[in-house]
């Protein structure tokens, strides 16, 4: 489904994807992002993953419900 919206568009902006993301699309928070601990950022990462996966868990059981 990612492919067919296009999510390959966004592989020529590399790593930015990602403090973009992390800064919440506000430019200006970019270098606040890119100064930051690399443990802190990956450990952000890690939480972001985890609370996807739950909220994707999550859904897929209420839809089941129905």
């Amino acid at each position: 489904m990612e492919k067919k919206a296009g999510i390959r568009a966004f592989e020529k902006f590399k790593y930015i994807n990602t403090i973009n993301s992390l800064a919440a699309g506000d430019i200006t928070k970019w270098n606040v992002i890119l100064n930051m601990p690399y443990e802190r950022i990956l450990t952000k990462l890690l939480l972001n993953k985890t609370e996807a996966e739950y909220q994707k868990r999550y859904s897929e059981l209420i839809q089941a419900q129905r």
